[in-house]
């Protein structure tokens, strides 16, 4: 045991640790809720009905504001009212309160990382928010991570001062550090019975001894204390290292024999595996997790034709394909283009599911917009969603009624009212979703008119047509300005007076205007009028500039859409022999109640669903004027290929097509194979999913899709779905190399030919991207499945929403961080295999070592080992592995070569044999 170090004071313990642990007090526990609630208050973004006043001065000011008439603070002891008197600059109260606990400025950084430690989920959301460019709520209502420690300190000065008073003691820093140094033999026994440590039969001993204050009988039992804590710790230790030495087969003769150095070898072997026992599970899992991929590769290479008898490119690519699909890279998407392969002739393609398309997005009916691609990329176009035609029939009777509810919880009356005036309503609801949910489900929908249908405003705005919007949202602000300030209708103005006000108010024309003539007003009356118009209403040049400057951003200019269309295709290795139809497939995930429903979505698409960017994409590919251009880099797609976007929702598998209206008549039949295709194959899906959902009673696949479209509208489900769970390796290569292959869902998927790729540029473009946000994924499963309870989130059976931003544990807690319990474990025991992402290329291996040279992040990634790196040269048909700084490498297959003999320059690719159209087969389970 050793003595309390009066050094870490501010390093490992703030001044109030010290007091709650060697005092038994609650200080940090206090101070935790307290600062919670706050955060709460003030972060919250529109889930609270009552909202905290003056938000937009900032998150120090704010809380000052209420914490000087706060009641609760003065009940539990807290007269922060001195301190916040002095001062309202969050930077002034820290100075105020460091200097006043006596803490040296040399610990001061040290000592605000404690602080930030405390309630880290709180401060890393803060630290987030305060750095996210343009986040609606940060620019409403400010906070940094200098409020939030203002916050913390300013509160726990009254509480560290009050605890002073009650035991008597100085707990400024110069004090304590005086404490530690003259009574160590104390302070070491008050913390070990505080900390609940302490041996049990000592505890009433010491607690007695304590009380009493003698010096040298605190000593004396604190060196026999000691002396028994290190006795049974070794004690303990020696038995276990004998049943280590049993289990290894070293007897307890040679064990305890002086010559033989067995007991010291064992000991230092120990202590030697111990410096790196995770890490050897860990290797362990990935060594076993390669040595099986590279044994299904060798299998599968050794079961189909020899590549070198194909000429050129064509033995990476599927002949006589009537259909292709691009699907996301996500390990759902595995199992669905294997079943969807295996049902039909069709040639699948992984590429990040936001298809190459970068964009903020803004929904019908919602006024922000949602960035639709990873997180480090940051769009700069805009894409709106428009009414395809006028709905008809107005709202849907339960949309109606969620709306009845959210208006009633605004209300005092509302714990009166709700129930009389909707609970009937919304009680058969919560009936329908517990008892019968997929039942209900479905005659909801009947109910339900759903989305009216929409169309993408994806093109560039013209000048002309932006400054006509303008005009005309401006000349609306003029009519609302003169009802509301002189009560008179727009049927009593003509239309040259409103274009007249607004030209007086953009500084365009001079007064007096005809209005005032009209309506008799004084120069001072309009120009009062004239002046809100500028202000008020935005009618100023700055504002008209700025809004023209948004308008700039909306869509993409035809040369923009053919450099994304042409970008990828290339990069996926589709720029010739396009099929008739091409589907676009982005995913989404079906749950209820479900705070992480958005990690169930694509991860390439911020977390949203990749529908919006399918359909982007595919609108651009079907346009002439990008066909054209893409013809002029040589990519020809045929006037017969058609694009189309679809939704596979992971939860359920099925998979939608979306605006088949568009298509032309002649395609409708194939659609409709296609669509009894597609549904095939997500059965099929549903049965593996059942079988790892530990799902009973599930004898075929029709059953299967039964139970999982259930799980998707049961709002009782805590696991509608694995999820990413599993996720092991990332594999670029051509789909040959994989195809037909069970992969088991936990791999992602990127096409990629390197032989289209001459300069590399390709595939540093999927290390920079794809192969980072998988790594992301792959590491937020790793540490939520080692420990889920500091890295995770814990159960999500225990989880509150809090102010629509995140969750925490019970109604008082930190923000929880990491992936639940159920997406990572299966019962205590870890579903998901923790360990790096297996990144698999297939190209030459120098190929990758110039792509892994530009590319500083991945770079670094691999060398520091958070990502294994595998690379199959088809030249020398050997896997090389990058470990320890080097490579390694071993022929793959196993015993044998094999080589790709080019025919064609890998510059260009080779003319393409006629395609042949093959009898689709009808399978089921």
């Amino acid at each position: 045991m050793k003595m309390l170090d009066p050094a870490l004071i501010g390093v490992r313990w703030t001044l109030y640790d010290l007091v709650d642990r060697l005092y038994g007090t609650r200080i940090n526990a206090t101070l935790n809720e307290l600062q919670i609630k706050g955060c709460m208050d003030f972060l919250d973004e529109g889930q609270s009905v009552w909202r905290m006043p003056g938000r937009r001065q900032g998150l120090f000011r704010a809380w000052s504001h209420i914490a000087t008439r706060n009641r609760r603070l003065r009940l539990h002891g807290l007269d922060v009212g001195g301190v916040l008197a002095q001062t309202d600059q969050p930077e002034a109260a820290i100075d105020l309160v460091m200097t006043r606990l006596q803490i040296p400025e040399r610990l001061w950084m040290d000592y605000f990382a404690l602080e930030l430690s405390k309630l880290h989920g709180w401060a890393g959301f803060v630290r987030w928010r305060a750095q996210a460019k343009g986040y609606y709520w940060q620019d409403r209502n400010p906070a940094d991570l200098v409020d939030f420690i203002a916050i913390r300190l300013v509160l726990s000065l009254p509480l560290i001062e009050e605890a002073g008073k009650q035991h008597q003691h100085d707990f400024r820093y110069p004090a304590w550090v005086r404490y530690l140094e003259e009574r160590p033999h104390e302070c070491l026994l008050r913390h070990e019975l505080h900390s609940g440590a302490i041996l049990p039969d000592y505890a009433h001993r010491v607690e007695v001894v304590l009380d009493s204050g003698d010096a040298d009988r605190i000593k004396a039992l604190c060196l026999e204390y000691e002396h028994e804590t290190t006795a049974r710790e070794a004690a303990t230790r020696a038995q276990r290292l004998q049943e280590l030495c049993e289990r290894a087969g070293i007897p307890r003769a040679e064990l305890a024999g002086k010559r033989s150095g067995a007991l010291r070898r064992m000991i230092e072997a120990v202590y030697a595996f111990r410096s790196h026992e995770g890490f050897v599970w860990t290797q362990a899992l990935e060594r076993t997790y390669i040595r099986a991929l590279l044994g299904k590769l060798a299998a599968h290479r050794a079961s189909t034709p020899d590549p070198a008898s194909e000429p050129g490119l064509g033995e990476l690519r599927e002949k006589g394909s009537d259909v292709q699909a691009l699907f996301c890279i996500d390990v759902r998407s595995e199992r669905l283009r294997r079943q969807l392969e295996r049902v039909g002739h069709y040639e699948t393609f992984g590429v990040a599911g936001f298809f190459g398309v970068p964009v903020n997005f803004i929904e019908l009916g919602k006024g922000h917009e949602t960035a639709l691609c990873p997180a480090i990329v940051t769009p700069t176009n805009v894409a709106l969603e428009m009414p395809h035609r006028h709905a008809h029939g107005g709202h849907s009777l339960f949309h109606l009624a969620t709306e009845v509810v959210h208006d009633l919880k605004g209300t005092v009356l509302a714990p009166y009212i709700t129930v009389e005036a909707v609970g009937l309503l919304f009680g058969f609801d919560m009936a329908g979703k517990t008892l019968a949910p997929a039942a209900y489900n479905r005659w909801r929908k009947t109910l339900d008119n759903g989305k009216q249908p929409t169309r993408l405003v994806i093109d560039k705005i013209s000048r002309v047509d932006a400054l006509d919007l303008i005009a005309t949202l401006q000349d609306e602000m003029v009519v609302r300005a003169v009802d509301r300030h002189f009560g008179i209708k727009r049927e009593a103005i003509t239309t040259g007076m409103i274009h007249e006000l607004r030209k007086i108010a953009l500084a365009q024309a001079s007064a007096p205007s005809d209005f005032a003539r009209r309506f008799d007003l004084d120069t001072a009356a309009e120009t009062l009028f004239l002046t809100s118009l500028r202000l008020e209403y935005g009618l100023n040049p700055d504002q008209a500039k700025i809004q023209l400057e948004h308008l700039a951003r909306i869509g993409f200019r035809i040369e923009r859409q053919a450099m994304l269309v042409g970008n990828l295709l290339k990069t996926i290795g589709l720029v010739d022999g396009f099929a008739k139809i091409v589907l676009v497939v982005g995913h989404g995930s079906s749950s209820q109640n479900n705070p992480y429903e958005s990690a169930l979505d694509c991860g390439a698409c911020g977390g949203d669903r990749g529908l919006v960017n399918a359909r982007i994409f595919a609108a651009m590919a079907n346009r002439r004027e990008v066909r054209e251009r893409l013809a002029e880099r040589g990519i020809r797609i045929p006037d017969e290929t058609w694009f189309v976007p679809a939704l596979h929702d992971t939860t359920t598998d099925e998979t939608t097509l979306d605006d088949i209206e568009q298509l032309p008549p002649g395609r409708l039949t194939q659609v409709a194979r296609i669509q009894a295709d597609l549904a095939a194959a997500g059965r099929l899906c549903a049965r593996e999913r059942c079988i790892e959902l530990g799902e009973t009673g599930v004898d075929s696949s029709e059953s299967a899709a039964d139970r999982v479209k259930r799980h998707a509208v049961d709002w009782s489900q805590v696991r509608p779905e694995w999820g990413l769970s599993k996720n092991a390796s990332f594999i670029i290569a051509g789909r040959s190399l994989t195809r037909a292959l069970d992969l088991e869902g936990r791999a992602f998927l990127h096409s990629y030919d390197h032989r289209l790729d001459p300069s590399g540029e390709l595939l540093v473009g999927i290390l920079s991207g794809p192969l980072i946000v998988a790594q992301w994924i792959n590491m937020e499963h790793y540490f939520s499945a080692v420990d889920n309870e500091v890295f995770g989130s814990g159960s999500k059976i225990y989880h509150n929403v809090v102010g629509r931003f995140g969750v925490m544990t019970g109604n008082v807690g930190d923000l929880r961080t990491g992936l639940p319990a159920q997406t990572v474990l299966k019962g205590e025991r870890p579903y998901h295999q923790p360990m790096r992402l297996i990144t698999l290329i297939e190209a030459p291996l120098s190929c990758v070592q110039d792509a892994f040279a530009k590319v500083f992040k991945v770079r670094e990634l691999v060398q520091n080992g958070w990502v294994r790196l595998l690379v199959l040269d088809p030249a020398t048909g050997c896997a090389s592995l990058f470990e320890q700084g080097g490579w390694t490498t071993q022929p793959w297959p196993p015993g044998t070569e094999w080589r790709i003999k080019a025919s064609h320059p890998v510059t260009a690719p080779p003319p393409r044999r006629p395609r042949k159209r093959v009898a689709t087969p009808e399978t089921s389970a």
